[in-house]
Formats: structure tokens, sequence, C-alpha cells
């Protein structure tokens, strides 16, 4: 099964447009047609970032979401701290929970903060990209 780490905007994404690309891959994982993951920061970020006012996510829809995240997702703790996005240091969480969890994958979308193809044999694709190339669940 392959293994992925969401970064926030697609969490966002997927709660915003349930329509959306990122909403049909947040379903991968929470059906285990993958196997995703979080560590504590991240999952605080998500948190945090749902929460913003802007979003106009209701109090419900954040909890039902967050419990199901907590439910499917595989919680990791990392034990290094990395330093190697610039642009938003926060996203180093990901890199940090993807290397811990031996991620096939980090999805996200935004590629300007990611600025690697890959981290340590792991790919850094956008939704569109990820779809596009597991051809076995389009």
């Amino acid at each position: 099964m392959l293994k992925v780490v969401f970064d926030t905007n697609v969490i966002v994404s997927a709660a915003l447009y349930e329509e959306s690309l990122p909403a049909l891959l947040l379903s991968l994982g929470l059906e285990d047609e993958v196997r995703f993951f979080v560590s504590p920061e991240l999952f605080n970020e998500y948190e945090r970032v749902l929460k913003r006012p802007r979003f106009k996510l209701g109090h419900k829809a954040i909890t039902e979401l967050l419990e199901k995240i907590l439910k499917k997702a595989v919680m990791v703790n990392p034990s290094k701290e990395l330093k190697i996005l610039k642009i938003d240091e926060t996203d180093n969480r990901i890199l940090e929970c993807a290397t811990k969890a031996k991620a096939d994958f980090v999805i996200t979308g935004n590629k300007r903060h990611f600025p690697l193809e890959e981290f340590k044999g792991i790919k850094i694709v956008t939704p569109r990209e990820f779809i596009n190339r597991i051809p076995e669940i389009k």
C-alpha cells in the first residue's frame, strides 16, 4: 500500500471543496486505499489552519474531519528536526513526518514551498501529479 503525507493545504482544500481532487485523495486515506501518516505537530497545524476564520468552516465540520484523520492516519513521532525548506519553515514538519514514516509521497498543493522533486526517496507531488502517477486508483 502506498504511504503518503498530506500537506496542510490539501487537507484544507478537501474540507472546503468536497468534490475536489484533494477531497478524493483524502478519501483514499480515510477508506484505506492509501496509508497516510501524520505527526503530532502536523496534526496540530491541520487544526490551527482549519480553524482560521477566513475558511468559515464550522466547529462541527472541523471536529468531525479531525476525528476521522486521527482514527485513520498512522501517527508517527519524528526524532529529527529538519531545516531543509526555507520559504515556510513549518513545511519542514511535513518532511520530518514523511521521513519518519518512510512515505512514498508528500502531496502538496504548493510546490513553490517544496522546490525539491523528491527528498530521501520521497516524491513530492501535487494532487494531480499523484493521481496521474497512480493509474490503479483513477
